[in-house]
């Protein structure tokens, strides 16, 4: 059931997307036969392109070649030529979003039906109360939550899905956020929900997170908001990846939109050897923990993993010249300053604002040019 995330997410491209076996191995070897049986996936006209392996080609046209014991099919490549093609491997599917919606709805607590609010698109799976008022949670997808907006009620939903807009809802919520996803079925997180209703007389659980231009931060059973600064947005992103260090320089570069090596000069020479020793050493730890990964067919954690190692790799090939030795990039160094100033400036307003809160991050989050939050338990945040 793994899969489900990103096939909604597939949605985006159209209302009904096709997917073939290739795409299922790739996300997985998911079983198709279980995903139809939920209805996720409805049988479609086989396809007639295929994904190349050839080195040469991005795609592969299917032919069909009529024999005397029926037709065969050859994949078709102009560099490689014509190999014949298992049926089984032409099967496609489309995906049927609404499915995915009753499977959502039947792991929340009241465990109903879902209620299409737009074709489709968009269907309400629950709702949750929170201080005597319920509050509607609509899975949509990210194309279709502008048309939410214009409902009557959207300043009480909140939304489950990819990449959503907050302004004009109560809250919003990545599916994996909003619900536990195993190979053993799917369970709701009815806390989540209320996490993210800024207004809740009970606030649960612990939460860093932006909603319209103020970050809502909650720790140790307590609540506050911070103004919309530089400092929230750099710690958001290290709770977000705990013991998982990130370059300085990519923090910045995220947050202003552009590509990190323009912002690389050369003014002088990094001199902060441990801490490309640091980097380098979560760099190897990546590729075990990519190994892995792979081995366990977990795609949404492979790609997690493949992100921060490419965001490493661009790091090293900024600061490490040939055989390894630091290029003359001071800039760097002013990088990592000017983040660091962002967090220690958040910190000294979580002074006053979130005591306990400011004390646990100076004991686990070191700043310098790779920063990395390191609790010494494992701490779930809402981010």
């Amino acid at each position: 059931m793994r899969a489900i995330v990103t096939l909604f997410r597939l949605l985006d491209r159209g209302d009904e997307p096709l997917v073939d076996c290739d795409t299922l191995r790739l996300l997985g070897g998911c079983d198709p036969d279980e995903l139809v049986q939920a209805r996720v996936l409805v049988p479609a006209e086989p396809t007639m392109r295929l994904h190349a392996t050839c080195g040469h080609c991005s795609v592969h046209d299917v032919v069909r070649v009529p024999r005397s014991t029926g037709i065969e099919f050859y994949e078709v490549c102009p560099f490689d030529g014509a190999d014949l093609v298992e049926k089984e491997r032409l099967l496609q599917w489309a995906v049927d979003g609404r499915a995915i919606a009753e499977l959502l709805a039947s792991a929340m607590p009241d465990g109903g039906s879902a209620e299409t609010l737009l074709p489709g698109v968009a269907w309400r799976i629950g709702e949750v109360q929170v201080g005597g008022e319920s509050f509607p949670i609509v899975l949509t997808t990210t194309r279709s939550a502008p048309g939410l907006a214009d409902r009557s009620g959207a300043s009480r939903m909140i939304l489950i899905g990819d990449q959503l807009p907050g302004e004009g809802f109560a809250g919003r919520l990545s599916i994996t956020e909003a619900f536990a996803i195993s190979s053993e079925g799917i369970k709701s997180r009815p806390d989540r929900f209320s996490q993210v209703l800024p207004l809740s007389s009970a606030p649960l659980g612990n939460a860093f997170y932006r909603k319209g231009q103020m970050w809502v931060v909650r720790f140790a059973g307590q609540e506050t908001y911070l103004e919309n600064n530089v400092g929230p947005l750099y710690i958001a992103r290290l709770l977000a990846t705990p013991n998982r260090a990130v370059p300085a320089v990519t923090l910045l570069a995220s947050r202003i939109g552009i590509d990190e090596r323009k912002l690389i000069g050369s003014s002088g020479e990094l001199t902060d050897e441990a801490a490309v020793d640091e980097c380098r050493d979560r760099y190897h730890e990546l590729m075990r923990e990519i190994a892995e990964a792979k081995a366990n067919h977990d795609l949404g954690w492979l790609e997690k993993l493949q992100s921060e190692q490419d965001q490493l790799a661009l790091h090293f090939a900024s600061v490490l010249g040939k055989g390894g030795k630091p290029r003359e990039v001071g800039d760097i160094k002013k990088v990592s300053q000017s983040v660091s100033v962002g967090i220690k400036r958040t910190l000294e307003v979580l002074d006053t604002e979130l005591k306990p809160l400011a004390d646990h991050l100076r004991a686990h989050l070191s700043r310098g040019v790779c920063p990395i939050y390191s609790p010494s338990t494992d701490i779930d945040w809402l981010v």
